[in-house]
């Protein structure tokens, strides 16, 4: 059995997306992956870290004893039976066991958490344009367990820099790096029923189609261009439109939307919701009006988890395409 830990020193830097892509991508090849979270997120409870839940809905695996809150004396010998506890029931039978590390860790305690479960660790870094390989040597702190590092959410037009500046500086520094993954839209989405939430919105139309993935945000107004070329540039798309602009929604509906938002607390005209029906696109109402309601959705877009299955495919793709996997197993004494 191979144990692979996943640390990063940032919440978001993607551990809970590669620790799921990486069991699926292995489930699907016929060997058995198990992940597992020990230690809450930082700032979180062991009853309120979300990743819990992404590894149930995408994974079907749910947590038994795990992750634990961190004590206040650190990872003294009783937290530490509890996680050996806790993960020789998940192990049981796996052929890979994906641990996600917590940002709530310091770099010694991260080094003898995986050294206690005799993990190799795999760092997952966010990419910003001032990271250099000084930021990451860091790592070595956590002992010779260390394996190297995944360079996560590279931005558009910045893979030059990246290839030119800093995985030579990696190099030169004897770092190994896994791969480096681009950004991609889809993993910023949130569900019909997130945004419903966030909102506080009431279904008026196709409430069962909560679960579609929502990529883009456009709101619907006067335009000089028709409303099937304008809607027609997304796909996927949430329309925040007034609920008394039949002539606007009518064209949305009438391109690949995924939900319509009317505001000002509108319903919307009988032909409407008959078209959104037949389109099977969820309606739904909110009390605020459009530039209050755009503004509301700023801040969801920026909180959008690692949740849903369709995030679990495109991602699986990103490492497919980007991360040395023939390598990463390799290391782990694994074919993939």
């Amino acid at each position: 059995m191979a144990v692979l830990y996943l640390a990063s020193d940032q919440e978001g830097a993607g551990k809970t997306a590669l620790c799921a892509s990486l069991a699926h991508r292995m489930e699907q090849a016929g060997r058995k992956a198990a992940v597992f979270k020990p230690v809450a997120g930082e700032g979180l409870g062991a009853d309120s870290d979300p990743d819990v839940a992404s590894f149930h809905k995408l994974l079907d695996q749910r947590a038994e004893g795990w992750p634990i809150d961190l004590p206040k004396r650190g990872l003294t010998a009783k937290p530490l039976g509890e996680i050996r506890a806790a993960f020789d029931r998940v192990s049981e039978g796996a052929d890979l066991i994906l641990v996600e590390g917590s940002c709530a860790l310091s770099l010694d305690q991260t080094g003898e958490l995986a050294n206690s479960l005799d993990a190799k660790v795999l760092v997952v870094s966010r990419y910003r344009r001032d990271l250099s390989a000084s930021d990451l040597k860091r790592w070595e702190a956590v002992g010779n367990s260390l394996i190297g590092f995944v360079i996560n959410g590279l931005s558009p037009y910045l893979g030059t820099e990246a290839s030119t500046i800093l995985l030579p500086s990696l190099e030169a520094e004897g770092l190994v790096c896994f791969g480096v993954i681009p950004e991609d839209r889809r993993l910023l989405g949130v569900s019909v029923r997130q945004l419903a939430e966030h909102l506080d919105g009431r279904f008026v139309a196709c409430e069962e189609k909560a679960d579609t993935l929502v990529e883009h945000l456009m709101v619907g107004g006067m335009g000089m261009d028709p409303g099937e070329l304008y809607f027609g540039e997304r796909s996927d798309k949430a329309v925040i439109v007034r609920g008394d602009r039949p002539d606007v929604q009518m064209p949305a509906l009438n391109s690949l939307t995924s939900c319509m938002v009317l505001t000002k607390g509108i319903e919307p005209i009988e032909y409407v919701k008959y078209e959104a029906e037949q389109e099977e696109v969820a309606l739904m109402v909110v009390q605020t009006d459009t530039l209050d309601t755009m503004e509301a959705l700023n801040s969801l877009m920026g909180r959008a988890r690692f949740d849903h299955p369709l995030k679990l495919s495109r991602y699986g793709e990103l490492v497919g395409q980007h991360v040395d996997l023939p390598a990463l197993f390799g290391v782990l004494g694994l074919e993939e």
